[in-house]
C-alpha cells in the first residue's frame, strides 16, 4: 500500500482534517459509551452483586421493588430457598452534619447476599443498629464508627465498614440486619432473592417472578435512559458514515486525472480500490486509538460525581464500530475509482 501512504504524505493537511473528525467523533462516542455504562452500575451495581439469579415480587408492583409488599405467608414460603430483602429509601445524616439520600437494605445473616458481601475497609456486620454502606459514602466524608440518623425517625446506624458496587437506583446503599430496618417500615419483606433457579417453587398468590435482567430493565428510568444513550450513540455511528462518505468522495472526484493516469499506466483497478480501503483504515485506526487514549484521561480525572465507566469490552466495540463505519464510507468514493476511464481522462 506504498501509493494509499505516500498520497497521505503528501496531502497532510486534507487527511489530517478527516483524521482530526474521526478522532473528535469517536471521542465522543467513547464517552457517551462510558457515561452509559457508568450510569447503567450507578442503577443496579448492588443487583449486580447480588449474583442472582430471579426475584419474588408483588405482582402489583409491576418489577418495582419500593412498590412490593409480600404477604408473611408467602415470605415463610418462599425464605426457606431465597434470601428474603426488606428496602427503604431515606436520608440520613451523620453527627458532623454529612447528610446523603440512601437506599437501606436489610437482609438476614445467614443469606447468600449477606454471604457475598465485601468489606474494603473495616467489617461486615449483622448486629442491630449497626450496617455495612457503599464506598460512596466514604467519598464523601464519612467514616468507619460515624453514626448515621435515619431521618424523621430515632434509628440510628454505626458504620462498620464500607463495601464497593453498592449502588441501587443511584442511590448508595446501606446493608443492616432486618431489626434495624423493621422499625423504619413495619416489618415488610419487598422481595424474596434467589441465588440459583429454584425447582417446583411454587408462588404464593398475588406474587410474580422476575429474571434479575428483567428487574433491572424495570428500575426506575433504566431503560429509558439506556435508550437514550444507544439512540445518540447509533446516531454517531451514522454521522461517521456520512462524514468519511463525503470527504471521501470529495478527495476522489479532485484526483480523478491522477487516478486516469495510474491506469493509463497499466494499475489495476483492484490495487487503486485497496489504496482507498487502506487509506480509509489507517485514518479511522489513527483517530481512534488517539480518542481512545484521551478518553481514559479524562475518565481519569473526572471528579468522582461525573459517573463514568471506561469498560475495555465497550472500547473495543466502539473502536471496531468506527473503523467498519469507515470501510462502509469508502465504498462511495471506490465506485467513482472503478467508473474511471483513462482514454478520456487523458483526452484519448
Amino acid at each position: 500500500m506504498f501509493l494509499a501512504i505516500k498520497e497521505m504524505l503528501h496531502e497532510k493537511l486534507r487527511y489530517g482534517l478527516i483524521v482530526a473528525l474521526i478522532f473528535l467523533v469517536s471521542y465522543l462516542l467513547i464517552i457517551l459509551s462510558g457515561l452509559a455504562t457508568g450510569l447503567a452500575d450507578l442503577n443496579k451495581a448492588a443487583v449486580t452483586e447480588w449474583q442472582a439469579n430471579s426475584i419474588v415480587l408483588n405482582r402489583d408492583a409491576e418489577g418495582r421493588m419500593p412498590q412490593s409488599f409480600l404477604p408473611a405467608k408467602g415470605v415463610d414460603t418462599l425464605s426457606k430457598s431465597g434470601a428474603k430483602v426488606s428496602q427503604y429509601s431515606t436520608l440520613v445524616k451523620s453527627e458532623a452534619g454529612l447528610k446523603e439520600n440512601a437506599q437501606l437494605i436489610g437482609v438476614d445473616s445467614d443469606s447468600f447476599i449477606f454471604k457475598k458481601l465485601q468489606a474494603t475497609n473495616g467489617h461486615k456486620t449483622s448486629n442491630q443498629n449497626e450496617g455495612l454502606v457503599s464506598d460512596q459514602f466514604k467519598n464523601d466524608g464519612f467514616k468507619v464508627g460515624d453514626y448515621i440518623k435515619v431521618a424523621n425517625s430515632d434509628v440510628k446506624i454505626k458504620i462498620t465498614g464500607f463495601t464497593p458496587n453498592a449502588t441501587l437506583s443511584a442511590l448508595p446503599v446501606v446493608y443492616t440486619s432486618m431489626q434495624t430496618i423493621e422499625p423504619l417500615n413495619g416489618g415488610v419483606i419487598n422481595a424474596v432473592v434467589f441465588k440459583n433457579e429454584p425447582k417446583n417453587l411454587t408462588l404464593p398468590e398475588g406474587t410474580k417472578k422476575f429474571k434479575i435482567s428483567e428487574f433491572i430493565d424495570k428500575l426506575p428510568g433504566y431503560s429509558a435512559q439506556q435508550l437514550t444513550f444507544n439512540f445518540m450513540i447509533g446516531f454517531l455511528y451514522i454521522i461517521i458514515l456520512i462524514v468519511i462518505s463525503i470527504f471521501l468522495y470529495i478527495l476522489t472526484v479532485q484526483k480523478l486525472p491522477n487516478l486516469g493516469v495510474l491506469k493509463a499506466q497499466g494499475v489495476s483497478t483492484k490495487y487503486l480500490v485497496l489504496s482507498t480501503l487502506f487509506q480509509s483504515f489507517v485514518m479511522s485506526v489513527i483517530g481512534v486509538v488517539f480518542a481512545i487514549v484521551l478518553g481514559e484521561i479524562t475518565a481519569a480525572v473526572l471528579p468522582t460525581e461525573v459517573p463514568i465507566a471506561i469498560a475495555t469490552g465497550n472500547v473495543v466495540v466502539t473502536g471496531v464500530g468506527i473503523i467498519v463505519m469507515s470501510l462502509l464510507g469508502a465504498l462511495i468514493p471506490i465506485r467513482q475509482i472503478t467508473k474511471v476511464d483513462p482514454y478520456k481522462i487523458i483526452g484519448g
